[in-house]
């Protein structure tokens, strides 16, 4: 079985699996973090949930900068396109006033999309394998692969049998997947 969820869904799903022995997986889109973040294992989505938890992470700016995702790595397969906390294409330029304007959970929403594409669409999302710190701090670094060591985020996570955080870049619109 595997169980998808987004958000606040994500952490019902590891829920789930704490109390299904044997779930064979769940995927996390962006799960939730008011409340989440840095919390016991037990009340949040984490690898223990699952026999294999891989989680996409688009949105862990701070919640008081509107964030709504988890930045803590919680699966056994973490992956940060664009860095996990702004999504090229959700902040848009206003020739009229000559400002940036977010869009309110378009970067949350993003992970959806994200993982629906890697279903529907012709190319792997390809990853980088990548240190947290680097992700967050200088990503240029998180941009080649030694022999078999990236891996595809979305639908095809658990195929390489990799663990640990990956980096990957987007297009800003559909189709978001780089060739």
């Amino acid at each position: 079985m595997h169980l998808v969820g987004f958000s606040l869904g994500a952490q019902v799903a590891g829920y789930a699996g704490q109390r299904t022995p044997g779930l064979g997986r769940i995927t996390g889109l962006d799960p939730a973090q008011p409340y989440f973040e840095y919390k016991d294992p037990l009340v949040r989505l984490d690898p223990s949930d699952a026999e294999f938890v891989d989680v996409i992470h688009t949105d862990g700016n701070s919640v008081l900068t509107l964030g709504f995702g988890l930045f803590q790595p919680s699966g056994h397969i973490d992956f940060y396109p664009n860095g996990g906390k702004k999504q090229p294409g959700c902040a848009t330029f206003n020739n009229t006033d000559g400002q940036y304007h977010l869009s309110t959970g378009c970067d949350h929403g993003r992970a959806p999309s994200y993982f629906f594409e890697s279903i529907n669409g012709d190319c792997e999302f390809k990853a980088y394998p990548c240190d947290l710190w680097d992700i967050d701090y200088d990503p240029s670094k998180c941009n080649y692969c030694l022999q078999g060591d990236c891996a595809v985020m979305g639908y095809e996570a658990d195929k390489s049998g990799l663990r640990g955080t990956f980096y990957l870049e987007t297009n800003s619109a559909s189709p978001y997947c780089t060739k």
